[in-house]
């Protein structure tokens, strides 16, 4: 295969890259670097962050290499590298929460940091999947923080069957009390309670590719566009699309100043096929199971998986529509895919 030839404007962007970095690797090293100060990462690119300081101000910086992988939400202390117009971050805060998913050849990838809020985002069309939907639900609980249903694109259900067969596949989480918002960017249905759940918080949209949460924050956030030009031209990777995590502030109008003041913050994540919760045991997965809790301890074996044992509790509940079929598919699922996990690690 013959190599891809850079142009003309691409050289200068690599050469003007790398010559920052050069000598912002340099001033690391000789020490000719600002006071420290706290700052906010928006963003990653490659192996550098974007930096909010207290002022809003973005800033370009290197990681110190020990510090590893950093990512949106993260609290951080970084110094101003004035001669390389950049910075670096020399400290990061101790997390609160982080939400992450498996990567490539059985690693971690960090999703958002600092998080209390996630916003679970099933589209009508393509479709809603209720698998994924109690996949991040186990995050949430993992996490110990609250999360939300946003049903979105519900402008595109056209009879009332549709709400019906979308009600019907929902009534699980209806049942366990999981607040279900319907969303729609064309009829701005729910965008307002969206706000509501979202004050003073930091807050993850989570969800499929296609799910649409890129519409839904250029709903929720109008000057959308403005931003995503400001970091584009702050990271120079030119027009945005969600391949790393993105944090947003959300804002609205003071009465009486006029002025724009934020009231939390919304972090865009990268759209997946799949997604996994943390790897846990038989006992632990049970718990984040609610609808599986009356019904616990009544199986003929202690250790039951609720497989192939005869005598289960929890088969004979999903056969008598106590428990729904595809919760109790989605924990064979998981349990199966954790297990695999074990023998892979070697445990």
């Amino acid at each position: 295969m013959a190599k891809r030839k850079l142009s003309h404007q691409q050289k200068r962007r690599v050469q003007k890259k790398n010559s920052t970095q050069t000598v912002a690797q340099a001033n690391i090293e000789n020490g000719s670097l600002g006071a420290e100060q706290p700052g906010l990462v928006i963003t990653s690119f490659g192996k550098r962050v974007l930096v909010e300081d207290i002022h809003g101000e973005n800033h370009s910086c290197a990681i110190r290499q020990h510090l590893g992988k950093l990512v949106a939400g993260d609290q951080v202390v970084w110094q101003s590298d004035i001669e390389a117009n950049t910075g670096v971050v020399v400290r990061v805060q101790p997390r609160t929460h982080e939400l992450s998913r498996p990567g490539f050849r059985g690693q971690t990838r960090m999703i958002a940091a600092n998080i209390d809020f996630i916003g679970i985002v099933m589209p009508v069309v393509p479709g809603i999947h209720p698998d994924m939907i109690d996949r991040y639900l186990i995050a949430a609980k993992q996490l110990d923080i609250p999360a939300i249903i946003i049903i979105n694109k519900v402008d595109l259900l056209e009879s009332e069957d549709d709400w019906e067969a979308i009600a019907e596949l929902l009534e699980p989480y209806d049942a366990l009390e999981i607040e279900l918002i319907p969303a729609s960017t064309v009829s701005q249905e729910g965008l307002q309670t969206l706000q509501d759940f979202m004050a003073d918080k930091n807050s993850v949209f989570v969800g499929p590719s296609g799910a649409g949460k890129s519409s839904l924050i250029n709903a929720l956030i109008p000057d959308l566009d403005i931003r995503v030009g400001q970091l584009s031209e702050a990271t120079g990777l030119g027009k945005h699309t969600t391949t790393n995590s993105i944090l947003y502030h959300l804002t609205v109008q003071d009465n009486d100043s006029q002025e724009l003041r934020t009231t939390g913050n919304l972090i865009d994540s990268p759209g997946v096929r799949q997604f996994s919760p943390t790897p846990c045991d038989l006992s632990e997965l049970e718990s984040y199971y609610p609808d599986f809790a009356p019904f616990l301890g009544q199986c003929k074996y202690n250790n039951c998986t609720h497989s192939i044992e005869p005598n289960c509790a929890i088969k004979m509940a999903v056969e008598n529509d106590d428990i729904a079929l595809s919760r109790y598919q989605s924990f064979q699922r998981l349990l199966e895919e954790f297990k695999t996990a074990e023998t892979e690690a070697g445990f």
